[in-house]
């Protein structure tokens, strides 16, 4: 009686694998389709397209971001590295990912290739830290942050990465900094380090992180992240984006979805039990966001209306009985 290996016997399930990735659209090596029978050379001209040398997918098929990650990686091989919005995006992170992997997929390689449209090699002299996900090989979550907040020229969206990745990249604030200690000498390594007093691995999304730089850059009364706020009776009535409890003033950034009509009933409800609660929110837009003086101006009247009085040196407000309370948080 003979018994198979295990390598034999998971060879059925890896050829319906690869069948069902031929035939459902997912990027292929051509040469073992054509070995194994799957295709033939003219099944190849008529039917599917070349994505990169020697990667194909079907001609119908409109390549999604993660579909252009696994194209570029067969065409590297599995020597190869995933790094930058590639890597972002295997470890979960949904902002920076799919937008750079739109434009280009990030890969590093043991020796130098030519990369073809669509795939950028990174020249590092040696193996970058990583991880097996999905089956392939990428730097690890803090790597990948100190790698997307680097290599993306404004501060703003640096730190936004940087928050992302903490967020639902896999990453923490002590990780992303031990693995920028053992970058140290790369190029745009020590902005980076500059940068991570600035994380809030609460923030949302990028434009939560942008209305919270734009706060911290005041005098005015320190903002928190996803502040609950609760009614007397103990429910949920909001998590504010940004929120000082002392001063109850809180700011809540307003995207697209925010249009739909069942979200704005919603919204002006729990307005108006915020109010009844003592908070003042303010609503922000994006274009309020280009334009950070008026925004601070709408911040600043909001506080003073609370009770906060600005000095220059420092800050005071009157509290119930008529004392001055000096500055705190």
């Amino acid at each position: 009686m003979t018994t198979s290996s295990p390598d034999e016997a998971r060879r059925p399930w890896r050829e319906a694998a690869f069948v069902k990735a031929v035939y459902g659209g997912e990027p292929f090596l051509v040469k073992p389709a054509l070995a194994a029978g799957i295709i033939t050379r003219q099944d190849v001209r008529a039917r599917f397209r070349r994505i990169h040398p020697k990667v194909y997918a079907r001609k119908t098929v409109e390549l999604t971001a993660g579909q252009k990650v696994r194209a570029a990686w067969l065409w590297a091989g599995p020597g190869s590295v995933l790094c930058g919005g590639a890597a972002a995006m295997l470890h979960g992170e949904s902002y920076f990912g799919p937008e750079l992997v739109d434009a280009e997929v990030q890969l590093w390689l043991p020796h130098w290739r030519n990369a073809p449209p669509g795939v950028t090699v990174r020249g590092w002299p040696t193996r970058p830290d990583s991880v097996q996900t999905q089956g392939m090989a990428s730097t690890t979550p803090a790597r990948t942050a100190v790698d997307l907040a680097r290599h993306l020229r404004s501060d703003v969206r640096a730190v936004a990465a940087l928050d992302s990745m903490c967020r639902s990249g896999g990453a923490d604030p002590d990780a992303i900094a031990a693995a920028a200690f053992g970058m140290a000498g790369q190029s745009g390594v020590r902005r980076v380090m500059g940068l991570l007093p600035e994380v809030d691995p609460l923030a949302e999304s990028p434009k939560e992180t942008e209305m919270r730089l734009i706060m911290n850059a005041t005098n005015l009364p320190r903002f928190e992240s996803q502040v609950e706020v609760r009614d007397e009776l103990g429910a949920l009535v909001s998590r504010l984006d940004l929120g000082n409890r002392r001063w109850k003033v809180g700011l809540q950034y307003d995207g697209g979805d925010h249009l739909q009509r069942d979200r704005r009933d919603a919204d002006s409800t729990m307005m108006m039990r915020l109010a009844a609660l003592g908070w003042e929110v303010r609503r922000v837009t994006q274009g309020m966001l280009y334009a950070p003086r008026t925004l601070v101006h709408f911040a600043h009247g909001v506080f003073e209306k609370q009770g906060w009085v600005f000095e220059k040196q420092g800050w005071r407000a009157r509290g119930g009985d008529g004392a001055w309370i000096d500055r705190a948080s």
